[in-house]
């Protein structure tokens, strides 16, 4: 299980990360088998435009796997953006990780994989 977790103690989702991290820390699989849980940290900061922005969705889990590569997003954070990448490609050997530039889609609060679900039929 991957599993984002916010560092920042004074944003909102810090707390839902931590009870998130608990959660999976204590469940098992359909066997009774402890999950491995793989946390990727937040990015440390975004770009300047960015940065005050209260619904801006800054997290590496929402990425997407798809045919031979895994699409994941980066934010502008050295550190963060690396760290984010090196595991990625650690979990998915087989697969090429393609970080990008999701600003416009994160500003509405959404990610890579909220923008690749199912649309109905118009």
């Amino acid at each position: 299980v991957v599993a984002g977790l916010d560092t920042d103690p004074e944003s909102y989702d810090h707390d839902v990360t931590q009870r998130h991290l608990e959660i999976l820390r204590g469940a098992t699989d359909v066997h009774g088998n402890p999950l491995r849980v793989e946390v990727i940290e937040g990015p440390a900061q975004v770009r300047p435009q960015y940065r005050n922005e209260k619904d801006f969705a800054a997290g590496y889990i929402n990425f997407y796997v798809c045919n031979g590569g895994v699409i994941a997003p980066q934010f502008g954070d050295p550190d963060g953006d690396a760290a984010a990448k090196d595991t990625l490609e650690r979990l998915f050997p087989d697969r090429e990780v393609v970080q990008i530039d999701i600003d416009g889609i994160a500003a509405g609060g959404g990610g890579i994989h909220c923008t690749t679900q199912q649309q109905p039929v118009g």
